[in-house]
């Protein structure tokens, strides 16, 4: 008995340590009733666990998600044997994301949302399920951060997002949503099941004419097609594709994601000199 709480107080230590050596302080709370609406959302603003749950199919709950001197969260939603839909908004609107755990592949009650980046505004992350029961919510606040994280949405050409070098790495997700297709792609796609289209927009800036590879890291195999800056279609790729790039040139990329279901996998996506 004595040396398990020996072993179990060194493991404390550890964890504080690590914790502190990571700038991480993180609170255990109750979810606060009632936090139906956005008026009288739960306040978070530090590293925090939360014990939560549904009190009816008709109860929502609504957090308030503020950081004290952090830029980047990793939010995190268990919820065994329950679905539950996400949604993660900003005051103004922007940056919206929606999950339907229904529409996730491989759904097992864990959600993870990695180095999300906040912006001058105040965000709202907004739950709700079919059912009653419980689920626990982690939110961690950090500094240290990819500063090329995925913008949703920019399943439009209007709103690519920007690859601002080359070996940059781009990080995102296929996330499932109703969307209209953009029309400059939209006679480049043969299935019309997609589960969703991130564009990204790339420049050469120098005076160099050189060469590049497109190259996209994922689980799955990715329809990847490039345009020019006048959006005119150039050519197509699976996971990877090599241009020209000359200097004063644009590109935009689509990736273009199959299927019917979110995929909470993270892919890389970068280019190099060849």
């Amino acid at each position: 008995m004595k040396y398990k709480l020996i072993i179990i107080l060194l493991l404390v230590i550890l964890s504080c340590r690590n914790n502190r050596e990571n700038n991480i302080i993180s609170v255990n709370r109750n979810e606060i009733e009632p936090n139906d609406s956005l008026e009288y959302s739960q306040f978070i603003d530090t590293s925090t666990s939360i014990n939560a749950g549904f009190q009816s199919d008709e109860d929502i709950d609504y957090y308030q998600i503020k950081p004290t001197n952090a830029s980047v969260m990793n939010l995190t939603v268990y919820a065994n044997k329950l679905d539950i839909n996400l949604t993660l908004m900003s005051s103004s609107n922007s940056n919206v994301i929606n999950i339907n755990t229904k529409d996730i592949e491989n759904y097992r009650g864990f959600i993870e949302l990695k180095d999300f980046m906040f912006y001058d505004d105040t965000y709202f992350l907004k739950l709700s399920s079919d059912k009653e029961g419980k689920y626990d919510l982690r939110f961690e606040f950090k500094n240290n951060y990819f500063p090329s994280n995925e913008i949703e949405p920019n399943n439009n050409i209007n709103a690519a997002n920007t690859i601002n070098y080359p070996n940059e790495l781009v990080y995102g997700y296929f996330l499932y949503n109703d969307f209209n297709i953009d029309e400059n792609i939209k006679p480049y796609i043969k299935n019309s099941d997609i589960t969703d289209i991130d564009f990204y927009e790339i420049r050469n800036d120098t005076d160099i004419n050189t060469s590049i590879t497109v190259i996209l890291e994922y689980s799955k195999d990715i329809d990847m097609l490039l345009f020019d800056e006048n959006y005119n279609y150039i050519k197509r790729g699976i996971s990877r594709l090599s241009t020209s790039f000359e200097s004063g040139s644009k590109y935009y990329i689509a990736l273009v994601c199959f299927g019917s279901k979110s995929m909470m996998e993270r892919y890389t996506l970068h280019y190099e000199f060849n």
